[in-house]
């Protein structure tokens, strides 16, 4: 069972993630749809939650660390990170 400290971190960096996402899209001079805002969102929540990944490798690293973390993953974006992870992890387009 995941202890309840673990869960409020989790939320915290989602609800970090979700924010920055929230004000990309607010700042952008696309058009709105409720479905546009709410995939940002969601794939923002997400990437900020995975943030918390990083204490596998760094477990002392502190929790304002892991939330600039998650700021950051959701400031890129799925499709900035799909970009890094073909240049150094070498993927291709669906593998082919």
């Amino acid at each position: 069972m995941i202890d309840k400290d673990a869960l409020t971190t989790l939320g915290m960096l989602g609800a970090v993630g979700g924010l920055v996402g929230f004000g990309q899209l607010l700042a952008s001079k696309e058009e709105l749809t409720w479905r546009i805002v709410m995939g940002r969102f969601l794939s923002s929540c997400g990437l900020g939650a995975s943030a918390a990944a990083v204490v596998i490798f760094i477990p002392a690293l502190p929790l304002v660390a892991q939330l600039g973390l998650a700021a950051g993953l959701a400031s890129l974006g799925t499709s900035a990170l799909e970009i890094i992870f073909r240049k150094y992890f070498g993927a291709t387009n669906g593998g082919q």
